[in-house]
Parts: C-alpha cells; sequence; structure tokens
C-alpha cells in the first residue's frame, strides 16, 4: 500500500504565506518529502532536480499562470516518459475553469477554500493514480528493451557472434532493394563444412565436438578477407555465408569468395576432435537484375542445390 510519506509533492504559489499554510497542513497529514516554489518557473527548476508524483499550483499566479505550467509540465512527462499529478487550486470555483483546466491536463482542480483535510486526500489520491501511471509506464519500458534484447539475440548465432539465417535474409532483402534503386548488384557465396568422408557436420556428433573453438575461428578468418560492410553469417550449424553489394558486375570477381574458403583453411585446425579431416564445399549466387525482385527464399534454395566442393 502505498504511504503517504513517500509521495514527493511540490507546491506552487506566488504567496510565499499561501505555500507555507498548505504545506504545514500536509505535514499534519503526514506527508514529509514537500518543497515549494513561489513561481513555475521555480517549480519546473525543482521538478528537474527531483521528480515529484504530484504537484499544487495556483491557478492564477504572474508570469506564468496554473494552465500554462500544467501544459509546459505535460510537454516535459511526455519526453521524459513519465506522468505527474497535477492539482489547482483557485479562489474562483466556477464550473468553466474546471472545464477548461480538466482539458488542459489537469488531475484535480480544488478551490482555496476547502480544508486542508480534503486536501490532503485529493493528493493521496492524485499521487496513487500517478504512480499507478508511471509503474505502468516502467512495466512498458520494461517489456520493449526484453523485447528488444530478444529480438537481438534471436538475429545473433551464439556460437560465433555472427548474424543467423533470419537476420540474413532481412540484410539480403534490404542489400537487393538499395542495388534496384542505386544500381549495382549482389553476391552471396555459402560455405559448407564437411568431414573428410563427406559427412555433413549437422549429421553426426561432430558439430558437438567442432564448437569448443573452430566455429568462432572460422569466423574471424573470413572477417579477415571481407570489407567490414560485407554481411558474415553463420547459415546453419554446418555452413557459413556471405552478402554483399557490388558495384559493376563486369568488375566483380567471385575469386574473393574463393579467398574467403583458403583463409579459413589457412587459419583452422583442419581436424575436429575425433581426428576426421574437414573439408569445404562452395556455392555462390550472383546478380544485378532485379525486375522484378528476386525471391529471397528460392535465392538461398537455390544456393543451397549448387554447393561444389573445392
Amino acid at each position: 500500500m502505498l504511504r503517504k510519506e513517500d509521495l514527493s509533492i511540490i507546491i506552487v504559489d506566488d504567496l510565499q504565506f499561501s505555500c507555507e499554510v498548505i504545506k504545514s497542513g500536509l505535514k499534519k497529514a503526514g506527508y514529509k518529502d514537500i518543497r515549494t516554489a513561489n513561481s513555475a518557473n521555480e517549480a519546473m527548476l525543482l521538478i528537474n532536480r527531483k521528480r515529484p508524483d504530484v504537484i499544487v499550483a495556483d491557478f492564477w499566479m504572474p508570469e506564468m499562470n496554473g494552465l500554462e505550467m500544467t501544459d509546459l509540465i505535460r510537454r516535459w512527462d511526455e519526453n521524459n516518459n513519465r506522468y505527474t499529478g497535477i492539482i489547482l487550486l483557485t479562489a474562483e470555483d466556477t464550473t468553466s475553469s474546471i472545464v477548461v483546466a480538466f482539458d488542459r491536463g489537469v488531475d484535480d482542480f480544488l478551490s482555496k477554500s476547502a480544508n486542508l483535510y480534503e486536501l490532503a486526500a485529493r493528493v493521496y489520491g492524485t499521487g496513487r493514480a500517478a504512480r499507478l501511471q508511471n509503474e505502468i509506464r516502467q512495466k512498458n519500458r520494461d517489456l520493449t528493451n526484453h523485447f528488444q534484447h530478444h529480438n537481438k539475440i534471436s538475429l545473433t548465432d551464439i556460437d560465433t557472434g555472427l548474424a543467423n539465417r533470419k537476420q540474413l535474409e532481412i540484410s539480403f532483402t534490404s542489400m537487393i532493394d538499395h542495388c534496384k534503386t542505386r544500381g549495382g548488384g549482389v553476391g552471396l557465396c555459402l560455405i559448407r563444412v564437411n568431414t573428410e568422408e563427406g559427412q555433413n557436420l549437422e549429421d553426426s556428433s561432430v558439430i558437438s565436438n567442432i564448437r569448443k573453438g573452430t566455429l568462432r575461428t572460422i569466423s574471424n578468418s573470413l572477417k579477415l578477407v571481407l570489407r567490414p560492410m560485407d554481411q558474415i553469417v553463420r547459415y546453419d550449424d554446418c555452413t557459413f555465408a556471405i552478402a554483399l553489394v557490388y558495384a559493376d558486375q563486369k568488375t566483380f570477381n567471385t575469386d574473393m569468395f574463393k579467398r574467403s574458403t583458403n583463409s579459413i583453411l589457412k587459419h583452422t585446425n583442419q581436424f575436429t576432435d575425433q581426428g576426421k579431416k574437414l573439408r569445404l564445399s562452395i556455392s555462390i549466387w550472383y546478380s544485378d537484375q532485379f525486375d522484378p525482385l528476386p525471391d529471397i527464399s528460392k535465392i538461398l534454395h537455390a544456393a543451397e542445390e549448387n554447393f561444389k566442393s573445392i
């Protein structure tokens, strides 16, 4: 249950005497964290130092009245993704004033002639509502952060730190869209690791042994020969992928993909923990024709069917 002493309150009135009277009454009601300001500008300084749960302000103040201050606070709340409870006090307890106040975002409206017990109760109700609002906002932020973290993980291969196939499909689509509007072409290379008997790693227990270091070594060896803007991907358990954009098909040379496999052979221990020799096979696809736009799944399927041993 929310305790009165947990609420932070700012009282705003251009008359210091009024501030002290309200402050004294709220303290007698059990509130402890109470600050005072004699203008809206001074109140905003206090807000920036420590966020209050409730602001109790005079409706009519020189320089900036309570409604104008409410507008400012609501913009501040929006920029900081939080909510501040606002109660306005006025000697003019008219229906028109109340309607205008609520339309401008005020939470409660009270006549200055009301007794301090009623004000204390209104402060508690407004503070409780503000706290609930901020708790909901915090939960939404936590859910958003969790979703973003989960989404990032879901696009990353845990063993190598590389992007995974899902990210490849997203990136390759963006590459094709880029080339369609600005020219150039895209290239895709799949590099599959096999054993010396031609056994695919994903079909045996070998993959569990190679994960101890060879997979990350393979990913690092690919980074050595590729440009920073090229996409390197852990396509599946035994396959890596390289996706890139090139400017001109006449000058594009697929030998760069072969340099990638040579780098793997140079930097990787070519034997599994079970003593089996590792072999590489490669599949290459590239194009600068994007009318109509190619289907990504068909490109990947075609590449998967076109492996050649090296």
